[in-house]
């Protein structure tokens, strides 16, 4: 698979799609943005567009398009945690290649399995988030919206899509400081959403 170089700003609205759910009857929406990796800030709007429910029982659920994305995302999740565990996570984002720090790759395993001091995990993340320069509010909302998002291998498409707007957000309201010179800990981030994102597209 040929590998793509994260940008800043992410996109997720090709491999992921809106199903109204009423009465157990999934209906498939239309998609609202085609962007790509490389592609502007994703709005809800541009994950959310199409049809759903609004009463009668039924509810808004997203799901990944197509079962061999669900399985080319899981497959790259379960790699991912076992890169974590081992403290050799790939660089796969831009700016600078040197290697993530194992503590970094520690903290990013803890909150991504949902595993025990996860709490404390977050907060060390955060921690050097906002000493970086992050907005504190933003930067915790970014580090939660992991936890367990690669738990036994799966990964939830209503998260994955939730990491992918508080990535956003948080890159939308960093200062130059933080991008110019991103601490381990986005450089991580930033090389696990390319990871899944780059599964997610080859079969898309």
């Amino acid at each position: 698979m040929n590998i793509r170089h994260l940008s800043l700003q992410i996109g997720l609205g090709i491999v992921l799609t809106i199903g109204s759910v009423i009465s157990g009857n999934p209906v498939q929406a239309q998609i609202g943005n085609q962007s790509d990796t490389t592609g502007a800030i994703v709005t809800t709007s541009d994950i959310t567009g199409g049809a759903f429910a609004p009463s009668g029982g039924g509810r808004r659920t997203i799901v990944f398009r197509t079962n061999q994305i669900k399985n080319s995302v899981y497959s790259a999740a379960g790699t991912l945690n076992q890169q974590l565990a081992a403290r050799v996570l790939p660089i796969v984002a831009t700016g600078p290649q040197a290697a993530i720090p194992a503590t970094v790759q520690q903290n990013l395993e803890c909150v991504l399995t949902g595993g025990a001091n996860t709490g404390n995990c977050i907060d060390q993340m955060v921690s050097a988030l906002v000493n970086a320069g992050a907005d504190p509010t933003l930067a915790r909302n970014l580090v939660s919206s992991l936890r367990g998002l690669t738990d036994s291998g799966r990964v939830d498409a209503a998260q994955f899509d939730a990491v992918v707007r508080a990535y956003n957000a948080f890159i939308n309201s960093s200062n130059a400081a933080i991008l110019s010179n991103p601490p381990g800990e986005l450089r991580g981030i930033q090389s696990i959403l390319s990871i899944l994102l780059n599964a997610a597209y080859a079969r898309s």
